[in-house]
């Protein structure tokens, strides 16, 4: 009988898979347990929140609890989604417990029930204190809302600073923030002179204590945007959609190269959707962003296909520059990853050093800053494991980064094997996943 590595070794020959070392083979972490217990507290939250804002909207049918409930809520979830998928994180653990119940089976409950008995009557109090009225409902949010950004704070500390795990949950944070003062602003509206400090002392903030608040005083309508504003928001949702799609039609030529999936397939995604929720916020017309009289309409956006996008330039890189050089070999599609995402940093970068102080794009910026530059090193390393001895920097001195520039991912040769691992069946083993 073949051992456990025998196998993994013979279900990755012939394919050219990147093989994981062994200390990864059988579905385990690069982050310790106490760090994916935080990540799954923070997951679950992000849960609870939704689920009530959906509940509220149902109720009370006002937009705030709709908006938080469906498209940001998505956009969040997914946010965490894309450590747990890409770290293995097991969401059977919290701090305090070890649920009973598979990942597989938690991720698909439906809204308002949860496998921790704990957060199901937390959940349950909450929703029953804030159908009493709309503001009730709407102090349970600010509430959430004040302890999520307190335990994301805390958890904090375990990662290190340049990490994509630190970047993500930054990016939460400050998104929760942004939350914090629309919640403020519905209240001021409704007549609650106090806004959220009418909750109780524990949730009543100052403006430097929560900095983020979409680019706008949170008393006050929405700060326009400039010109320049809009065209990096527009530029970027481009630029990540033409990664995504490039991504996916390298991984149809070369399905062994399992990176270009899980960082076109679902990364990319997300990163699209980070920028879709700066346009919607913003209430921007992609393809007319110059024009403030035309806005955001989500199912435009759905129906541009691939190679299609709101801005010229971007067509014709796509066709006349990225699929020609995809075409050449799964090598070449590899620098071409180093490519795009050296190409993505630099053009983020530029935007955060023009557009002026607007903390939700810099944040959100960032935040795509970080994921570019774990994807560049998911690159790099897979170049290396292919015998490109000097991995990115074969694509040129302008593709060739180090870690002072690029922290994110850096000095971490697992990152290749992670982004580039696929699940694959091993009941008879009696673990459920392990992965090539």
């Amino acid at each position: 009988m073949k051992s456990r590595r025998d196998f993994l070794k013979y279900a990755g020959a012939g394919v050219g898979a990147l093989m994981v070392t062994p200390s990864l083979a059988y579905g385990e972490s690069l982050l310790s347990l106490t760090q994916q217990k935080a990540i799954s507290e923070i997951w679950q939250d992000e849960k609870l929140k939704a689920d009530l804002a959906k509940a509220f909207g149902e109720k009370f049918k006002r937009d705030i609890f709709v908006t938080m409930g469906s498209f940001s809520a998505t956009n969040r979830r997914a946010v965490v989604n894309e450590i747990v998928k890409l770290y293995d994180v097991d969401l059977s653990y919290l701090e305090d417990e070890r649920l009973l119940y598979t990942n597989d089976k938690i991720v698909a409950m439906e809204a308002g029930t949860f496998a921790s008995t704990s957060l199901q009557s937390r959940y349950d109090a909450l929703l029953n204190e804030g159908f009493a009225s709309e503001r009730d409902a709407l102090f349970v949010m600010v509430k959430v809302g004040v302890e999520k950004i307190t335990l994301m704070q805390n958890y904090l500390e375990l990662f290190a600073p340049s990490d994509k795990v630190t970047q993500n949950i930054l990016y939460l944070i400050d998104g929760a923030m942004g939350h914090h003062w629309a919640f403020d602003r519905e209240l001021i509206k409704m007549g609650v002179a106090g806004g959220c400090c009418e909750v109780g002392s524990d949730y009543c903030k100052s403006p430097n204590e929560y900095s983020i608040t979409y680019g706008r005083d949170h008393l006050s309508d929405p700060a326009p945007l400039t010109q320049e504003q809009r065209h990096s928001i527009a530029h970027m949702w481009s630029e990540e959609k033409m990664a995504h799609d490039a991504f996916e039609v390298v991984y149809t030529l070369y399905p062994h190269l399992r990176l270009f999936y899980n960082i076109g397939h679902w990364s990319e995604v997300q990163h699209m959707t980070a920028v879709e929720e700066l346009v919607a916020l913003y209430n921007i017309d992609v393809n007319d962003y110059t024009n403030e009289q035309k806005h955001y309409d989500p199912d435009v956006l759905r129906a541009m296909g691939p190679g299609d996008y709101a801005i010229d330039d971007f067509e014709t890189r796509y066709s006349n520059t990225l699929l020609p050089y995809a075409a050449k070999g799964d090598i070449e599609a590899l620098k071409l990853g180093c490519m795009v995402e050296v190409q993505d940093v630099r053009d983020l970068t530029q935007f955060l050093n023009e557009n002026g102080a607007n903390p939700y794009i810099e944040r959100t910026f960032n935040y795509l800053v970080a994921g570019s530059q774990s994807h560049y090193w998911a690159y790099h390393y897979a170049l290396i494991e292919r015998g490109v001895e000097n991995g990115c920097c074969s694509a040129g001195a302008d593709y060739c980064k180090d870690a002072t520039q690029y922290p994110s991912g850096a000095n971490k040769e697992e990152l290749a094997m992670l982004w580039n691992r696929k699940k694959i069946n091993f009941e008879s083993f009696g673990r459920k996943y392990a992965y090539v």
